[in-house]
């Protein structure tokens, strides 16, 4: 794992800290999938508490999902890349992430143990913690804040347990924000997640359909995080080795085209007013906004009329702004 992603420091034990000179740290635990307005609000606390006890705030998190160790029938699909977490949250504030390898041994740990031999680092005094109110830890998730509480008040240093956020009475967390992405509710998932949708991933090669056909390339993307919207054309905001560019998706199986290898869905990203060689480069796009449902053409011509038609729409939207969802 690398040391550290854009300035902030990133390591898989407290106790690691103290070789990037921090002595004193505060901690905000959790999953913090989506790194949502619920994680904000917890970070926010952080911030505070890094501020009273003179510490460094550092998010406590783990690598990968525990129920995709625990009962991986039931696993979700994260929403972000590890690396994306970890830029998102320090946007927020925190200097350093420390990502636990979460294993089955991991989780055996009694509650007890859980912070004996995790939070308390030899090198690193920790001086306060802050997670959810209904934050569980410890084998079974026999852990409560209770637990926690008591540990604190022992070792004399500041704990927090902070309330879950609602908005328009929906409890803000990444399963809501799931929901709403695969039901094509982009404007909720946006408003949980206090920005727009995003799904990054890998240029891979296809069949030139949209080049050849369409005179319209598009690149492939190849996502292994995130959950796609339902099929469709999205207006996107791209991003590209720092640039920003419009650009719009397609999320579908091509029917128009009718290949039979064509299984798994394909978010096919065509930028406005891009050339060059993207293959094998990583790209991230932002939803904006829905345009209209995937069809299947009587024949390319009446497909390359309305993608010119989606393409007029999107110069449109970018022109006057944009309609963030």
């Amino acid at each position: 794992m690398k040391d550290s992603i854009d300035n902030i420091i990133n390591t898989t034990s407290l106790d690691a800290l103290a070789e990037h000179n921090i002595t004193r740290v505060v901690i905000a635990a959790g999953v913090f999938d989506g790194v949502h307005l619920g994680h904000k609000r917890l970070i926010d606390e952080l911030m505070l508490m890094s501020v009273k006890q003179n510490a460094v705030p550092v998010a406590f998190t783990f690598f990968p999902h525990p129920r995709s160790v625990l009962a991986p029938e039931k696993a979700p699909e994260l929403l972000l890349p590890p690396a994306k977490k970890i830029e998102l949250l320090g946007e927020l504030g925190v200097k350093a992430v420390v990502t636990i390898p979460f294993t089955r041994t991991f989780a055996e740990q009694s509650p007890e143990d859980f912070i004996r031999d995790t939070l308390i680092a030899g090198r690193v005094e920790l001086c306060g913690i802050c997670v959810g109110s209904n934050w569980r830890f410890g084998k079974n998730g026999n852990g409560t804040i209770k637990h926690l509480e008591d540990f604190a008040n022992a070792g004399h240093f500041a704990f927090t347990a902070v309330e879950e956020l609602l908005l328009d009475g929906e409890l803000v967390c990444s399963t809501a924000i799931r929901r709403a992405v695969s039901s094509g509710r982009l404007a909720d998932a946006a408003a949980m997640l206090g920005r727009n949708y995003t799904l990054s991933g890998n240029v891979v090669r296809g069949h030139h359909l949209a080049t050849d056909k369409l005179s319209h390339p598009t690149a492939n993307l190849q996502i292994a995080y995130g959950i796609l919207p339902p099929f469709g054309v999205y207006a996107v905001k791209v991003r590209y080795e720092g640039g920003e560019y419009p650009g719009a998706v397609n999320i579908g199986l091509s029917p128009t085209f009718g290949y039979d290898d064509v299984i798994e869905p394909r978010i096919e990203v065509h930028i406005l007013g891009f050339k060059g060689d993207i293959y094998g480069r990583k790209l991230e796009i932002e939803f904006i906004e829905y345009l209209r449902e995937e069809r299947n053409f009587t024949c390319t011509e009446a497909l390359r009329a309305q993608i010119d038609k989606d393409v007029n729409t999107i110069r449109k939207l970018f022109k006057s702004g944009g309609k963030a969802q």
